[in-house]
């Protein structure tokens, strides 16, 4: 096999290792919005004790990157996907750590809640959901290679910053007019906060991808 048939082998098995981690982020995100809107501390604590696994993931496929680079020395488009995926998977960790995040503040949420508080819920875990799909969307473009609908997903953000902004200000004013929602409403800030980060990391991935495929990279 030719040196460049070898290339393209290691790298197209890093593009499958990068499509694998996100797939892993993926699932996490729609356990730690689970363990949210249910309020499943087991749920919850299982991923805390499980964040290894993401880290691990992104140690790997960094070694995998440098080696390409020190053992091939790429040039032009194959240099810019390899730029593409170490940043991507620096993302991808964050994500799960925001996951880890998430939960670790879930726990501190009061059983029982009040009518409010519940219509809080529903309102986080529509945000959620439309960052988990905001997400998958992006994890797919690893596949698609469309840079117009890349460049789609990176508008998303604005609509999650505005379903931040609206939840934020409710949980506030609830926080003012009942002392005792003060602890789950600080919760549920830190909560939507780092659904918030997870966009912006998400928007990150779809912004790099457009760098591999076009060459051009705005921030």
């Amino acid at each position: 096999m030719s040196p460049r048939r070898v290339f393209e082998k290691e790298l197209e098995e890093l593009r499958l290792d990068v499509i694998k981690m996100g797939s892993e982020v993926e699932r996490l995100v729609g356990e730690a919005i689970e363990a949210v809107t249910t309020q499943n501390k087991e749920l919850a604590q299982k991923i805390i004790d499980n964040d290894d696994k993401i880290d691990a993931m992104e140690i790997e496929i960094e070694k995998k990157c440098i080696s390409l680079i020190a053992h091939q020395q790429p040039i032009a488009r194959d240099l810019r996907l390899i730029m593409c995926i170490l940043k991507s998977v620096t993302d991808m960790e964050r994500i799960g750590d925001h996951c880890e995040d998430i939960c670790t503040y879930s726990l501190k949420l009061e059983d029982g809640t009040w009518d409010k508080e519940v219509a809080y819920k529903r309102h986080i875990e529509r945000m959620a959901q439309n960052v988990r799909k905001m997400l998958i969307k992006t994890l797919d473009s690893y596949v698609q290679k469309d840079a117009d609908q890349i460049r789609e997903i990176c508008s998303y953000d604005d609509q999650i910053d505005e379903e931040f902004t609206k939840i934020f200000k409710e949980i506030v004013l609830e926080m003012s007019n009942k002392q005792e929602f003060a602890p789950s409403g600080a919760a549920y800030l830190m909560i939507i906060k780092y659904l918030e980060r997870i966009a912006d990391h998400t928007t990150n991935i779809a912004e790099w991808l457009i760098y591999n495929l076009t060459g051009e990279y705005s921030k």
